[in-house]
This record gives structure tokens, C-alpha cells and sequence, in this order.
């Protein structure tokens, strides 16, 4: 086994990081996300920079994050078979009053609530396809609509562990609670997304024409409601109970989601008669090799040392805490959007271990909200952004880049400063 110093440990630990990073961003030939992951931890290991027993580590330290997130997929999977969202969907139609301005505002809240008790990639796979349909059917300018799910996915996704997995990784590897960190980000949450709509409606002022076709088309007036749709939507509401319910008690939540995922399942297939291939194609199951990867890599490099220079500019400055929580949030959203957000939370989640204990649950807060709001600047800083890219360009609705960093650059610094306001506020007040 290699023993280098460590200027030579920390260079090749950034070497292999890099090289992960910019496999897993720009994906060569299609490339798998998580194959540059699992390589990157094995290249640690045969240099030196990680042992066999951080590989064991690191399954252990995500099996409850992935294992929820497993049951959520299969949750949703069903939900979307069973026609739950396109009900939804079809009753934010409806409620707009065939407006076109409070049908957007619609779209925010319907996908504020999606992402919040699912996840950002619910939003962005299963939502977006749904509104772009209705707003077709509509014959109105979609992409306002389509820009809607791909930023409220990212900028509404602080308030629940479930609501997206850097959540999860924060929550669950910094022991914060469900409801204490839930209550906390409830405010930055609202602000957020109210941030983000307003600058919507400022910003496509110009595409939304005043009234809605009238009267509106079928497509847009709701789905038969069959026996698995309601079995479906109440096996839902019982699940959301048992995670709020065990998150009160400080109980693991993937218990819930599996068994929740789980009976769902069955009832797709018995009730639903739908393959259960299809549900399995719901999954994304690379996700579980790149987050234990990504966990492993971070480790090998926090291991090198270059994770320390990260943690003394952040904490430095943790003696002013509306000064450390504007820096921590700033820092997270520029590294989201190098590194993509979920290594970026990782590295992170090192500098948090270290903070100081009546600090850390703030600096958390704002971490997240850079990792979650910060990455929507470009394309590449979450994976939902490139789903929902890879879906508008499928449907021959073109997106520059140009067009998207027209709109981004004046969305999110807004949205970021004002949640992260939020959070700096509460951080000197208490």
C-alpha cells in the first residue's frame, strides 16, 4: 500500500476527484453517472487513501438515505400509474380560472408540494411531463411552465428530509431530527419559492397571455377515479402520516417508505394489474452505487487532507452567525455548481461534523440552501436540472443555454439571498 506524504496524498486524491467529477458531469459516450463513482473509491483504495473498511463505511453510513429513498421511488412510481399526479395537475388547471398568470402560480404550488412530500425528482420526471401535456392541450407558451417545475423542483426542495437527498445525507449523517430541522426550514422554504414566483412573473411577463382557451379542452378536466387511484392516494396519505409520525418520535424513516412502497406496489399489481418491470423501471437504481460512491471519494480526500483548508474559511467565521451562514450558502452554491450538488454536499457535511454544536444546525440550513437553490444557475448543478433539460429537448422545445442563463442568473441569486436571508436572520435572532 502506498504511504506518500502528504502533499502527494492530497494530490492525487484531488486528481482522482476531479477525474470522477468531470465523468460524472459530462458523461462520455452516455456514460452511468455512478460508474466514475464506484471507480474513483476503488482508485482510492488501491492508492492508499482508503481502506477497505470505508468502503464498508461509507454502505453504512447511506443505507438508511438510500433504503428511504428506494421505498419513496416505488411510492411515486405507483402514484403516477395510478394517475394521482395528473389529477393534480388537471385540478390546478381548473382553480387558475382560466387565467394564465395564476395557472402559473399554480404550477408553483402544485410542484412546491410534490417536491416537499416526495422529492425534487418527482417534480422534475413525473410533474413536468404532466404539465407540459396540459399546457399543450391548452395551446399556450409552454416553457414558462416548463421553467416553473425545473426551479421550484430545486428552490422548494429545503422543508422535508424527503424532499430531496441532500436533505436526507445532512439530516441523517448530522443526527438534526426530522421536525427540528423541518421547522427550521419552513420559513426559507416559503420564501423561496414566493421569491421564485415573483421573479416569474416579472420575468415572462411577456409569454403569458391573459386568458386561458375557453371552455378549456378535455385533456385538462380531470381523470376516471378507479378503485386503485383512491386505494392508491389513501395508501399515500397513511405513509405521509407514519414519516411525520416517526420523524416526531426520532424513529429511522425508511422503515415507512419501504413498507409504504412496498404495499403499493402489490396493489399495482393485483389491484392496478400493472408489471411489476414497469414499477422496477421507476427506480433509478444507479443512484445507490454514485451516492456510496461519492460518499467513499469524499472520504478518501477528506483522508488526504483537502477538506480542511474548506472548513477553516467557513468556520472562522462561525463567531458572526449572519456572516457564516451568507459565506457557508455562497460557498455551497458555487461548488454545486463545479462539482454538481450532491458531492458538493458531501464535502460539506465534512466542514459541518466540525462545527461548532450551537452553530452547526444553522450552518446546515444554509448549506442546504446552496446546494439546493445554488445548483439551478446552470444546467450541470443537479442532476434534476439535466433530467428536466434532456425531457424539454425531447418534446422539440429547444432551451439554449444562452436562454436558460438569461433566466438563471437573475432567479437565483434573488432566491438565494432571500432564503438565505431568512436563515441568517433566525441564526441572530435566537
Amino acid at each position: 500500500m502506498i504511504s506518500p506524504g502528504l502533499d502527494t496524498r492530497a494530490l492525487l486524491g484531488l486528481v482522482v476527484f476531479l477525474a470522477v467529477m468531470a465523468l460524472a458531469i459530462f458523461r462520455p459516450r452516455g456514460l452511468n453517472e455512478a460508474w466514475p463513482a464506484v471507480a474513483g473509491a476503488c482508485a482510492l483504495v488501491a492508492l492508499g487513501l482508503l481502506r477497505p473498511a470505508d468502503l464498508l463505511g461509507a454502505a453504512r453510513a447511506t443505507a438508511g438515505v438510500l433504503l428511504f429513498l428506494l421505498g419513496m421511488m416505488m411510492l411515486s412510481t405507483v402514484l403516477e400509474m395510478a394517475g394521482v399526479f395528473t389529477w393534480a395537475a388537471s385540478y390546478a388547471t381548473r382553480a387558475s380560472g382560466g387565467r394564465c398568470r395564476r395557472l402559473l402560480l399554480n404550477v408553483f404550488a402544485l410542484g412546491a408540494l410534490v417536491t416537499a412530500l416526495l422529492s425534487l425528482d418527482v417534480t422534475v420526471i413525473v410533474l413536468t411531463p404532466i404539465v407540459y401535456a396540459t399546457v399543450v392541450a391548452l395551446r399556450i407558451d409552454p416553457l414558462p411552465y416548463l421553467y416553473a417545475c425545473t426551479f421550484v423542483a430545486n428552490t422548494g426542495s429545503l422543508v422535508f428530509p424527503m424532499s430531496n437527498l441532500t436533505n436526507l445525507l445532512v439530516v441523517d449523517r448530522l443526527a438534526l431530527g426530522f421536525w427540528p430541522m423541518s421547522a427550521r426550514m419552513v420559513l426559507p422554504n416559503v420564501v423561496a419559492v414566493a421569491t421564485n414566483a415573483a421573479v416569474f412573473l416579472w420575468l415572462f411577463r411577456d409569454r403569458l397571455p391573459r386568458r386561458l382557451p375557453d371552455p378549456l379542452p378535455a385533456a385538462a378536466g380531470g381523470v376516471s377515479r378507479t378503485p386503485f387511484f383512491r386505494i392508491s392516494l389513501g395508501v399515500f396519505g397513511a405513509v405521509l402520516t407514519g414519516l411525520f409520525l416517526t420523524g416526531l418520535a426520532g424513529w429511522p424513516l425508511w422503515p415507512v417508505a419501504l413498507a409504504g412502497g412496498a404495499a403499493l406496489a402489490c396493489a399495482a399489481h393485483t389491484i392496478g394489474k400493472r408489471d411489476l418491470r414497469a414499477l422496477a423501471a421507476g427506480v433509478s437504481w444507479p443512484l445507490f452505487p454514485f451516492v456510496w460512491g461519492m460518499t467513499a471519494v469524499v472520504r478518501g480526500i477528506a483522508h488526504a487532507g483537502l477538506t480542511a483548508g474548506l472548513g477553516r474559511l467557513v468556520l472562522g467565521h462561525a463567531a458572526a452567525p449572519g456572516g457564516a451562514v451568507i459565506l457557508i450558502g455562497t460557498v455551497a452554491a458555487a461548488g454545486a455548481n463545479v462539482f454538481n450538488n450532491i458531492p458538493m454536499t458531501l464535502l460539506m457535511l465534512t466542514v459541518l461534523a466540525a462545527a461548532p454544536e450551537g452553530a452547526r444546525a444553522d450552518l446546515a440550513a444554509a448549506t442546504l440552501a446552496g446546494v439546493n437553490i445554488g445548483p439551478a444557475l446552470t444546467t450541470v448543478g443537479s442532476l434534476a436540472t439535466m433530467l428536466w433539460l434532456a425531457f424539454a429537448r425531447r418534446q422539440g422545445v429547444e432551451v439554449p443555454a444562452l436562454e436558460y442563463l438569461r433566466v438563471s442568473v437573475v432567479t437565483v441569486p434573488l432566491v438565494l439571498a432571500a432564503a438565505l436571508a431568512a436563515i441568517a436572520l433566525r441564526a441572530t435572532l435566537r
